[in-house]
């Protein structure tokens, strides 16, 4: 039995489950596995009184979505801040399945997610879940301008001294004086790309400048660049430049 909270749960299938597996009496109705597909999503309102069985192993991603965050998402963006979820039960949801694909990618290497992805995660996800779950109309007309110069290279600044991730997209727009949806979407407009990829970005050149200015080994440079490790480091220069951290060394010492 769920206990009851004032939360939305979206849970994803990382194995098919098989018709019949799973089943539920949720808020008076019975309900279960419609079709066996990969990443079958359900969103389901923790408010409501819900019981659950399942028969056989099971292996599951919960996402867990206050409705202050929610609320706080909408207020950002213009709409309704009334949230009434559409249950629904293992379908197709293509965000959800290529997010759940891109958190798995990273933490099956053993690299934690660091504050800004979660929160990057959260507000995407959140968005997604009231305009396609919840009835909410279509948000606000982005604005067509980005980040005063002023505003850029605060956020700049900001990054730069926390390339391990430990910080929020709420701290970096409070210090823009700007809402967190729409410092996200001014973000996006200055920079062509999200925070936590610009994060990644920065990453990758303080590592460069480490290996053609110091001797540092690649372990130091992979910590003084924000990586959790060695091996984080590595796959994600080789996935950027093409080349291995060594490699890219040797290319470019002279």
């Amino acid at each position: 039995m769920y206990p009851p909270d004032q939360a939305i749960l979206i849970c994803v299938a990382l194995t098919p489950a098989a018709i019949g597996q799973w089943k539920a009496l949720y808020n008076g109705r019975s309900v279960g596995v419609t079709r066996a597909i990969p990443f079958a999503t359900t969103f389901i309102d923790l408010s409501c009184r819900m019981e659950m069985w399942v028969r056989g192993p099971f292996d599951y991603l919960h996402y867990y979505l206050s409705r202050d965050l929610l609320e706080r998402i909408a207020l950002d963006n213009a709409v309704a801040s009334s949230i009434q979820l559409r249950e629904v039960f293992f379908v197709e949801d293509l965000v959800v399945a290529q997010m759940t694909k891109n958190i798995l990618s990273p933490v099956k290497n053993g690299e934690p997610l660091d504050r800004l992805e979660l929160d990057q995660i959260a507000t995407v996800l959140g968005a997604h879940t009231l305009q396609t779950h919840c009835g909410a109309p279509k948000f606000a007309v982005p604005s067509r301008r980005g980040l005063e110069p002023w505003q850029k290279l605060r956020t700049e600044e900001m990054l730069r001294a926390h390339l391990e991730g430990n910080i929020t997209i709420k701290e970096l727009a409070a210090a823009c004086s700007l809402s967190a949806s729409h410092f996200g979407r001014c973000f996006r407009k200055s920079f062509g790309t999200s925070v936590h990829q610009r994060l990644i970005q920065l990453r990758i050149e303080h590592a460069q400048h480490l290996l053609l200015r110091t001797n540092n080994t690649l372990v130091d440079i992979a910590l003084l660049s924000g990586f959790c490790d060695q091996a984080a480091f590595s796959r994600t220069f080789s996935r950027i430049e093409h080349m291995t951290p060594s490699c890219w060394r040797r290319v470019n010492s002279g």
